[in-house]
């Protein structure tokens, strides 16, 4: 399929100063042979009227059209000056778009950075789709986000801030587990920073790379209950530190599924089977009482008294529903008095997994108080690990920790202007 240059192409082309001559579909790519309008060229150096001195043409890969690769075949116009005292004797014409020595079009490396940050399309999909390597991709993906990522307004400035930890590399025959904490700005749902580590040093590192203005202006922290993050955060911060429901009911369901997991087997001598009473309602266990129907909650404290001889994770399950109130009352006051209910039911009933789960939340009573004074909650900061997730497996895992801060970052943490992307 051949075609010539007309009105229509050149429309479709869009890029001013460029008149497409020729296309064809080869192989499953298009071929445009295109070039430039400008007619009259001054020698850059005294100005003389430039003479046209032949034409060499360049191939460069821009964006894809109807699903298909495009590659340019620009003829571009060499020209010389005929000024024999001039010391520029000949000179290839340039464009903002087709770079020296480019192999991608600064709009074809735009469109490469935005898909593979905004739309998260792994680097391998979109080089695919442009008819270029990886490396060439990637190339495009660090000329222009670590520009966007740079930027210091990005930042913007934050009252809130959330920490939470992922994964980045998992433990092997060679290598520990290798963490990451992400930087959260709560107000604004979006992803700050990445800093490689979980530690209280990885935070107070991070915080003394910050502006002193910038760190001054946060007043509220959100983490999970790690005392390394407590620490990092008060050693650099004057802000109130928050431990938020999320965090504090996940550490009462961990409590109640030690528990089962231990009566099972002091029970039955082998861990949870499919016709096991408790093994039946694992997971009925970690739901909220109201959430469930009159008959699933028949059906939990039937199991309960099949399976719960001691009734050890009946205990467990109600110090999970009597913390869950806590985080319920309306104010600070109410939230103390059943704080105090929480603790002499865990203290009462000797089971070690409630006074195990006592003995965590009064080393953090003041900052599970906190939630209430504030009403800041770390729900940005886990909606974030999911998009940190998707990334991850969208690019089948990663290696270089830069490559995945700058995948992140562009995902998570930029305020993508798709109308003028290629401007």
């Amino acid at each position: 399929m051949i075609g010539h240059g007309s009105d229509g192409a050149t429309a479709l082309f869009d890029i001013v100063g460029f008149v497409v001559v020729a296309h064809v579909l080869e192989g499953g790519e298009w071929w445009w042979l295109v070039e430039t309008t400008a007619d009259r060229v001054g020698c850059p150096a005294c100005g003389v009227r430039a003479v046209g001195h032949g034409r060499r043409r360049v191939h460069v890969r821009d964006l894809p059209i109807a699903g298909r690769p495009v590659r340019l075949v620009c003829a571009k116009r060499v020209w010389r000056c005929p000024d024999g005292d001039c010391a520029t004797a000949t000179w290839s014409e340039t464009h903002d778009q087709i770079s020296p020595r480019a192999s991608l079009t600064r709009r074809a490396r735009v469109e490469i950075c935005r898909r593979v940050g905004e739309d998260a399309d792994s680097v391998a999909q979109v080089a695919r789709a442009f008819g270029v390597g990886w490396h060439t991709a990637m190339a495009a993906v660090r000329e222009h986000g670590e520009r966007l990522v740079a930027d210091p307004d990005r930042l913007g400035a934050p009252s809130a801030l959330g920490l939470d930890e992922t994964s980045f590399l998992r433990s092997g025959p060679k290598r520990s587990r290798v963490m990451i904490t992400g930087f959260v700005d709560l107000d604004r749902h979006k992803l700050l920073d990445v800093a490689e580590g979980r530690s209280g040093q990885v935070v107070r590192d991070w915080l003394d790379d910050q502006p002193s203005e910038w760190v001054a202006a946060i007043d509220v922290a959100v983490i999970d209950p790690f005392r390394g993050y407590a620490t990092g955060l008060s050693d650099r911060l004057d802000a109130t530190i928050v431990v938020d429901h999320f965090h504090a009911i996940r550490l009462a369901n961990k409590a109640i599924d030690d528990a089962r997991r231990r009566v099972q087997q002091e029970s039955l001598g082998h861990r949870g089977r499919r016709d096991d009473p408790l093994y039946r309602i694992r997971r009925r266990l970690l739901v909220g009482h109201e959430r469930l129907t009159d008959q699933q909650h028949e059906r939990v404290l039937t199991m309960l008294g099949h399976g719960d001889r001691h009734g050890d994770v009946t205990a467990t399950y109600f110090a999970k529903e009597l913390l869950r109130d806590v985080y319920d009352a309306r104010t600070v006051r109410a939230a103390r008095r059943r704080l105090r209910r929480f603790y002499e039911h865990c203290d009462q009933t000797g089971v070690r997994e409630c006074r195990r789960l006592a003995r965590t939340i009064r080393a953090w009573e003041a900052e599970v108080l906190a939630f209430h004074t504030t009403g800041r909650s770390n729900g940005p900061t886990e909606g974030i690990n999911l998009l940190i997730k998707k990334v991850k497996r969208v690019g089948h895992g990663f290696r270089n920790f830069n490559n995945y801060r700058l995948r992140l970052l562009l995902h998570c943490g930029v305020q993508w202007h798709t109308d003028s992307a290629w401007v």
